[in-house]
């Protein structure tokens, strides 16, 4: 190659790095993406109380706690099963932090399965949460024998969110493991499918539509960060009843509707969501908190629906970085750095 080529070329590669940080861009993004086959879900609480869920938090308490010489000598499931946005997960995550909960069970994992039932993964999830080490490249029978020693003769609580396989032989080898733990060890299972339920004959506990009141004080929360519409917000009260009831008794649809209106005091704006034609929109029965998602879809500015809009080409479950998501988002163009930093 001659002199003057390698000029040129090396001309152009310092115009390149000069119009990187024009560009807000950083090397090697693509070597920094951080995808995981399951997503790494927060255990942290989504707000102070369960809403409305005290009878079923006690219930489920009791049972995860109670006496050891009440409990099963063999491992016990405990599946909470209802419809998607019912409240599955916000009533495991409470379980989960309970503080009596983390002092009695000496191990404890939480693991997001959803429609995909691999083993192996799941088996290394468990593992890593419960030792803090990387087991990537082990093959099952190595995992589960590490699991199997680790759990060897502990109480530990295991939770398996979103669950939709009930295959008898996965679940089978799924729970080679978990049968030498000590007596009182749990595993929550949150389902929609109660197929799955049925896996060890266990008795599954049913998540009901919350009340109205429920429903409104929840929505009071996540739109006004109160605890109710009565004492600073009672000109709202009589319509955020009514929009709490358009959510169908669901808290995901509810928090979602909260989100939309968040710090939004004007009554007419509030009148607006109510009266929109998007609550007509023809539904089944689970399709009820729809509605919901699309009018908070709607209430995005035209930048932020292309940026939701591009998260498509993400697997279910897949989870990225998300100041590594901002800087595709530039990269595409549908945020300019200012952007990027008054919305991170």
């Amino acid at each position: 190659m001659s002199e003057n080529k390698v000029q040129e070329i090396n001309g152009r590669l310092k115009t390149i790095i000069t119009g990187k940080a024009h560009l807000s861009l950083r090397e090697n993004i693509a070597d920094k993406l951080n995808y995981t086959s399951k997503r790494d879900p927060t255990t942290s609480l989504p707000e102070p109380r369960c809403f409305g869920r005290e009878k079923e938090e006690a219930l489920i308490l009791e049972l995860l706690i109670g006496e050891v010489e009440n409990s099963d000598p063999t491992l016990s499931i405990v599946p909470i099963v209802g419809m998607g946005g019912i409240g599955k997960m916000a009533l495991a995550q409470q379980l989960y932090n309970d503080a009596i909960v983390n002092g009695y069970f000496g191990r404890r994992a939480w693991v997001c399965v959803s429609n995909i039932f691999y083993v192996l993964d799941i088996t290394k999830t468990i593992l890593q949460s419960i030792t803090s080490l990387s087991y990537e490249g082990e093959d099952l029978n190595g995992l589960q024998v590490k699991l199997k020693d680790n759990l060897s003769r502990k109480n530990f609580l295991v939770v398996l969110d979103d669950v939709w396989n009930g295959n008898y032989k996965k679940w089978t080898n799924l729970l080679k493991p978990f049968e030498v733990g000590a007596k009182g060890s749990k595993i929550i299972v949150t389902t929609h499918n109660l197929p799955v339920v049925s896996i060890r004959g266990a008795l599954p506990y049913p998540l009901e539509e919350l009340s109205l009141d429920n429903c409104t004080s929840l929505l009071a929360f996540h739109a006004l960060g109160a605890t109710n519409f009565e004492k600073s917000h009672s000109d709202l009260e009589t319509i955020g009843k009514q929009l709490a009831e358009k959510c169908k008794g669901l808290p995901l649809g509810v928090k979602m509707l909260g989100s939309a209106l968040r710090n939004e005091r004007n009554l007419n704006n509030w009148e607006a969501i109510l009266n929109n034609k998007i609550w007509d929109l023809p539904k089944g029965k689970k399709d009820e908190v729809l509605p919901v998602l699309k009018l908070s879809y709607a209430h995005l500015s035209s930048y932020l629906k292309r940026c939701f809009a591009y998260c498509e080409v993400f697997s279910k479950d897949y989870e990225i970085e998300g100041n590594d998501l901002v800087l595709l988002w530039i990269a595409e163009g549908f945020l300019d750095g200012q952007e990027a930093k008054e919305n991170t």
